[in-house]
């Protein structure tokens, strides 16, 4: 008789893969109500289509002003209009992804050494930041009619005249908490976060000649390691501690929400050029983190608590790099061209490239004796095939390792539908005997993937 058995929710292949070693690669857990009959079903994550192609790339940045979308690559700045055309509106010198703000007339960019400004009001309407007051930045944000920068280097940030893109040399401040550099800066609820090398404080508009004071007793003993991971979502701030430690906001204060598997993949790795992005869609909330030393993208889902995985079959990684909502559409810059794609769910393919969905339970166990497992049964939502290759008779390739992942065996195909072949019952059997078992389904099809549960007949050995 077949019973359920435990299968993958999140990626949770730390220091000791025997012990859990559950993963999902492109796939992620969304909970069932409570009369269900499975507590977590998994989907699919999102697919591409090319939206805009840009002549020069890649594209470090993107921003929404009055409804229109803009984006730098490192020799150009562009708007890109509703139906994915573009205008050039000017030449940059970009080194690597950029911080980018509005104030609802200007864009303003930076990378660290250089600034630019666009203002579609002004002739020339781009112009490089310059003169006294305005030093070299790497982020910055908006808040009240001002534009605030960090002094990158320094442990000062500086703040432009109230809606303008113009700078006093004296309207700067240095956030004194620590004698650590200021690294990133971020406004979230009309509070100002600065972000150290090892520290964190929190300032607010006071309404004085320099308009920013520090708030007393907001003070936090943790920095950040890479300035473009800090986001906002979910009504706070995430981003990666220099302890490689994922955080979020809560009021004030912060949570720790990455895992021991997490921080176990971060270690002893270059993160300063980590980059992130964040986004809202049916119900969830994902902070998209990607490491580019081990081209690996990790996912967290505000909504479950859970992480996941998201890769590009190509690259590793998964190839977003900066994301904007624009035009009805989850929008993300390529990493190594001048295309933006637009993520969705509708989409089987990243833009003609095979999505390699992953799934591998937690470890099996059969408490230190020997099991037989007659049989595994994976319930797929059946008969989505496509009406024409590829996809039209799509199939699901089982795995089982016994030895903590170390090797697998061989692989073992199955159909899981074409179209109308609702009842169809994906079923590998026998499968030999076991200790401890990891058992790994992957979907390379491109068509709808969803996971409703596991079954599998196990019987104990006398």
């Amino acid at each position: 008789m077949m019973v359920p058995i435990q299968f993958a929710l999140s990626s949770n292949d730390g220091r000791f893969g025997a012990a859990n070693g559950e993963r999902l690669i492109n796939l992620y857990a969304e909970a069932m109500p409570p009369s269900s009959k499975v507590p977590a079903v998994l989907y699919g994550t999102p697919g591409q289509y090319l939206f805009a192609s840009l002549p020069d790339g890649p594209v470090q940045g993107m921003e929404i002003m009055d409804g229109v979308l803009f984006a730098v690559t490192p020799r150009k700045f562009y708007e890109v209009k509703w139906d994915g055309s573009y205008t050039e509106l000017g030449d940059v010198i970009i080194n690597g992804p950029v911080s980018i703000a509005t104030n609802g007339f200007q864009v303003v960019f930076v990378d660290g050494s250089k600034g630019y400004a666009y203002d579609p009001a002004a002739t020339p309407g781009l112009q490089e930041l310059s003169g006294d007051g305005w030093y070299p930045a790497n982020t910055v944000t908006h808040q009240d009619g001002y534009f605030i920068f960090n002094r990158y280097t320094t442990g000062q940030f500086f703040v432009s005249e109230l809606l303008s893109v113009e700078f006093d040399a004296l309207d700067y401040a240095t956030a004194e908490a620590a004698p650590d550099d200021t690294l990133a800066l971020i406004s979230d609820q009309r509070a100002l976060w600065l972000f150290g090398e090892t520290s964190t404080e929190i300032w607010y508009n006071a309404g004085n000649d320099f308009p920013f004071a520090r708030m007393h007793g907001a003070y936090i003993e943790k920095g950040i390691a890479a300035a473009m991971t800090a986001r906002k979502l979910d009504n706070g701030i995430f981003w990666l501690g220099s302890d490689r430690v994922v955080y979020r906001t809560n009021g004030y204060g912060l949570v720790r929400v990455s895992t021991h598997a997490v921080e176990y993949d971060l270690r002893n790795v270059r993160v300063s050029d980590a980059v992130a992005y964040a986004y809202t869609s049916e119900g969830h909330a994902f902070y998209v983190l990607t490491i580019p030393s081990i081209s690996k993208t990790w996912c967290y889902d505000v909504t479950t608590g859970l992480w996941h995985e998201r890769s590009n079959s190509v690259h590793g990684r998964h190839n977003g790099q900066c994301y904007a909502f624009a035009y009805g559409r989850h929008l993300i810059g390529d990493f190594q061209s001048g295309s933006i794609y637009a993520l969705d769910m509708a989409s089987l393919t990243d833009n003609g490239d095979r999505i390699i969905r992953t799934a591998i339970s937690p470890a099996l166990s059969a408490r230190g004796n020997r099991a037989t497992m007659y049989g595994v049964e994976i319930e797929f939502q059946a008969g989505v095939g496509n009406a024409l290759a590829p996809g039209d008779d799509p199939v699901a390739v089982l795995q089982c390792s016994d030895d903590g992942q170390k090797s697998w065996s061989e692989r073992k195909v199955r159909k899981i539908g074409k179209i109308g072949e609702f009842k169809l019952r994906a079923k590998w059997g026998p499968l030999g005997q076991f200790r401890n078992r990891h058992i790994k389904i992957e979907i390379s099809d491109p068509v709808p993937v969803v996971i409703v549960g596991a079954y599998a007949e196990i019987e104990a050995n006398q």
